[in-house]
């Protein structure tokens, strides 16, 4: 079966929210009013696991998913199998960007993981790529304000006693990724709103004259 999972939220449940304290700024940002939620054109919940390994506990074989974190579709599946969330979040942190943490890296290209019960390995798909630990270990600094520390709704990934390991010429072997559950399930919200209209003007040139002083007209 398909599973649909909607991310956007309705702004009357979030002023709700708001009204009783629940909803707070995200790092040194603004506090969300009720106005900006009314202004907002859209506004998702950012989903973790849980909403991934629920369609999947209820038979879904594809999942169409709203505004999801980036490790939350490689790390639902072996989770809900079984396997150690902190490890199988930091394969999914490494996973989401392609080949991005192998040498030479791009976002163009894929990356093959294998998750084990202590340890994750991942290689390149590409042969004219490899992993070496301080490519994935970089990746793992990537987009966070903690470099020991991956946030999600499902806790924080503690990668304080990770090690990066060569595997094999081609592949790194990751161990240590430690999840530290939270007490509560913390959504991550995302809106936007109009704040102005751009207006693009375009204008060929065809004089001759003008052309040959085009550097002088540009002064002015």
């Amino acid at each position: 079966g398909v599973a649909l999972i909607h991310a956007e939220v309705e702004k009357d449940y979030l002023k709700k929210k708001l009204a009783k304290g629940k909803i707070k700024p995200l790092g040194p940002v603004p506090e969300l009013t009720a106005k900006d939620i009314e202004e907002a054109t859209r506004i998702v919940a950012v989903m973790g696991t849980h909403s991934h390994i629920r369609a999947l506990e209820m038979g879904a074989e594809v999942i169409i998913a709203g505004r999801s974190n980036d490790p939350a579709m490689f790390a639902a599946l072996p989770i809900k199998e079984g396997y150690d969330p902190g490890l199988a979040l930091h394969m999914g942190k490494i996973l989401e960007c392609g080949a991005m943490a192998s040498t030479p890296g791009t976002t163009s290209d894929c990356m093959m993981a294998y998750l084990k019960e202590d340890c994750f390995i991942v290689e390149p798909t590409n042969t004219m790529r490899k992993c070496i630990p301080s490519t994935v270990a970089a990746h793992t600094l990537y987009e966070k304000s903690s470099p020991l520390h991956i946030i999600g709704p499902e806790g924080v990934v503690d990668v304080t006693e990770c090690k990066f390991e060569q595997y094999s010429e081609r592949a790194v072997k990751v161990s240590g990724s430690k999840l530290r559950k939270s007490e509560a399930i913390n959504i991550k919200l995302e809106g936007a709103s109009k704040v102005a209209y751009r207006t693009i003007c375009i204008a060929g040139l065809r004089d001759p004259i003008m052309i040959k002083q085009i550097d002088e007209c540009e002064k002015h």
